[in-house]
C-alpha cells in the first residue's frame, strides 16, 4: 500500500498586518447590520486603493445575503472579494449591543475582512486565523471587555500573538 503524501503546511498567517488603527472601532448601540457593514467598508476604503466605499459595501451585502456569517459564539465575519484592491485589511468592530448577522444569531464582534479576489489564498488564511483567535472563550471575553478602539487593537495583537 502506498502511503498518503504528506499534507502541505504553510506558515502561520500573524494577523497584525492586516490591521490597521482607523479599522478598529467600538460602535454604540442603536447601529444595525448594514451600519456596520457601512462603516467597516469605509474604514478600508482608506486604508486600501482599488475600490472606494461604496463598492466595498456592496460586496460586504451581496456576500451577507449569499449566507450570512454570524457564529453561534457571537462572531461575524463578513467578507468581501474585490478585484484590483491594493491590499488584504481586516476591520475589527465592537458593538456595545449584539445584532443579527442571520436568523438567531446576534454578534458583538465583527471581523469585517477586504481581500483582492487574484489572492483568495489570503483570505482562506485570514479567516482561518481569526477562527482560531475568536474560537478560544477566553479570547472572546478578553475583546469583549474592550472600552475603547484603542484598547480593542491592543487586545486583538495580544490574542493574534497567544494563538501562534
Amino acid at each position: 500500500m502506498t502511503p498518503l503524501p504528506r499534507a502541505a503546511t504553510f506558515p502561520v498567517v500573524n494577523l497584525t498586518p492586516y490591521l490597521f488603527e482607523t479599522g478598529i472601532l467600538v460602535l454604540q448601540p442603536g447601529v444595525g447590520r448594514d451600519e456596520v457593514l457601512r462603516a467597516a467598508a469605509e474604514a478600508a476604503a482608506g486604508a486600501v486603493t482599488g475600490a472606494d466605499a461604496a463598492t466595498l459595501l456592496s460586496a460586504l451585502i451581496q456576500r451577507e445575503s449569499q449566507s450570512p456569517t454570524g457564529t453561534p459564539e457571537g462572531v461575524a465575519f463578513p467578507h468581501a472579494m474585490v478585484a484590483g484592491l491594493s491590499a488584504s485589511k481586516v476591520v475589527v468592530i465592537r458593538l456595545e449591543t449584539p445584532i443579527d448577522f442571520g436568523p438567531g444569531r446576534p454578534c458583538d464582534l465583527v471581523f469585517a475582512m477586504f481581500g483582492d479576489t487574484a489572492r483568495p489564498w489570503e483570505h482562506v488564511r485570514l479567516l482561518a486565523r481569526l477562527a482560531r483567535i475568536t474560537g478560544r472563550e477566553s479570547s472572546r471575553a478578553s475583546l469583549r471587555a474592550a472600552a475603547s478602539a484603542t484598547e480593542l487593537h491592543e487586545i486583538v495583537k495580544k490574542e493574534d500573538d497567544a494563538n501562534a
